[in-house]
C-alpha cells in the first residue's frame, strides 16, 4: 500500500462505519451524508443535497452546458461522464476573494499549482447557480505534473457563499500520456487523483480531510455511458483558521 494510499484509508477509518459522512468542523464526525443512488442518468442539472450541506452538482460541465466527458474520447465504448469528486469548505474566510486567495496559494503548496496545457471555461452547478471555473485563465488547471507527463490534474468551481462558510467544488482525474499514438491523453482514474489532491491538501495546503460526501455520482449498469472507477464519492477538505 503506498503511503498516499494509507493516509487515505486512515481518514476514512475514522468516519463511521456505516458510510463515510462530512465531519462537522468541530472535531466530532456528523452522521453519515447519503445521496440519492449510485446510478446516474447523465443530465446536466442532476445534484445531490446532502443534510447540512448545500446543493452539490453531479457532473463538471462543459463551456456548451452540457456533461463533460473527456472531451468526446470513450472509456472502454461508452461516454465518460466527468464527476465532481472534491468539495472544499472555507469557514474562515471574511470574504469570496479571501477564500479565493487561501486556496490558490493551497494548491500550489501542494504541488498542484495552475498549469498550462489542459482545457478550460467549464463550470459546475452549487446550490441554483452554475459557478466558472476558478480561477479564470486560458488552457490552465491544477495539476501535480506538466501536461506532457502522465499527471494527477482538476478543475475547481465556486466560490459560493452558503450560511456562514465559503464552498468550491472541483472534478480531479489521472490521465496518461503518449505521444505516439492518436488519443495522447487518455484516462486512467479520477478516484486515484481526488485522493492525491486531498493528500497534498491535507499535508501541505492547510487543509484537513474533514469527510466524505456520497453524492451517488457514479453511473452503475449503463451499456452507453461510464463514470470509470469513481466510486460516487466526494472527498470534504476543510481550511484550517
Amino acid at each position: 500500500m503506498s503511503g498516499r494510499c494509507a493516509i487515505i484509508l486512515a481518514a476514512a477509518l475514522c468516519l463511521p462505519a456505516a458510510a463515510w459522512g462530512a465531519g462537522s468542523g468541530s472535531g466530532s464526525p456528523a452522521p453519515a451524508v447519503e445521496g440519492p443512488g449510485t446510478s446516474a442518468k447523465g443530465l446536466p442539472d442532476e445534484e445531490s443535497a446532502p443534510a447540512g450541506f448545500p446543493a452539490i452538482g453531479y457532473w463538471m460541465l462543459a463551456p456548451d452546458g452540457r456533461i463533460a466527458d473527456w472531451l468526446g474520447y470513450p472509456h472502454e465504448g461508452k461516454r465518460l461522464l466527468e464527476p465532481i469528486n472534491v468539495v472544499i469548505i472555507d469557514r474562515y474566510a471574511a470574504s469570496a476573494a479571501e477564500a479565493s486567495s487561501r486556496l490558490l496559494a493551497a494548491c500550489g503548496k501542494s504541488a498542484f499549482p495552475q498549469r498550462e496545457g489542459h482545457s478550460s471555461g467549464y463550470g459546475a452547478r452549487m446550490g441554483s447557480m452554475r459557478y466558472a471555473q476558478f480561477p479564470p485563465g486560458t488552457e490552465e488547471s491544477f495539476s501535480d505534473a506538466l501536461f506532457v507527463l502522465s499527471n494527477d490534474h482538476g478543475r475547481i468551481f465556486g466560490p459560493m457563499k452558503w450560511k456562514d462558510a465559503f464552498y468550491f467544488s472541483g472534478a480531479f482525474s489521472r490521465e496518461s500520456v503518449d505521444p505516439v499514438t492518436k488519443v495522447k491523453h487518455r484516462y486512467v482514474s479520477f478516484d486515484r487523483a481526488r485522493d492525491a489532491f486531498a493528500v497534498g491538501l491535507s499535508e501541505r495546503g492547510g487543509y484537513e480531510i474533514a469527510g466524505y460526501l456520497v453524492l451517488g455520482n457514479a453511473v452503475t449498469g449503463s451499456a452507453m455511458l461510464s463514470t470509470g472507477d469513481h466510486d460516487g464519492v466526494a472527498v470534504l477538505l476543510s481550511a484550517r483558521p
